[in-house]
């Protein structure tokens, strides 16, 4: 399944690494050692939250890098526009 997010191609995770994370929460749900559990949980909150500052940060960028590219696509076409627009004018200035 792939879905878009700003034009981003969002594929679904390679079968070898759903497979691996699959067996790692089995590992953790059979384990007895709770202290070690909570431990794990804590840090992987932890990494989450730095992940989701990361991501939002590149996503931030993103947009921003999207807007230049826009805003100079633009220019380039109104750019073009004016040039026409001024020997249009030149040439019936010409002829007055």
């Amino acid at each position: 399944m792939i879905k878009k997010f700003l034009n981003i191609e969002i594929e679904e995770a390679p079968p070898e690494l759903q497979l691996s994370v699959e067996m790692r929460c089995r590992d953790i749900m059979q384990s007895d050692e709770t202290d070690d559990i909570k431990k794990y949980c804590t840090h992987l909150v932890r990494h989450q939250m730095k992940q989701d500052v990361f991501l939002a940060s590149v996503l931030g960028r993103l947009v921003e890098l999207e807007a230049i590219v826009a805003c100079a696509s633009i220019r380039k076409r109104r750019k073009g526009f004016d040039l026409l627009f001024y020997r249009i004018g030149k040439i019936f200035k010409k002829k007055s």
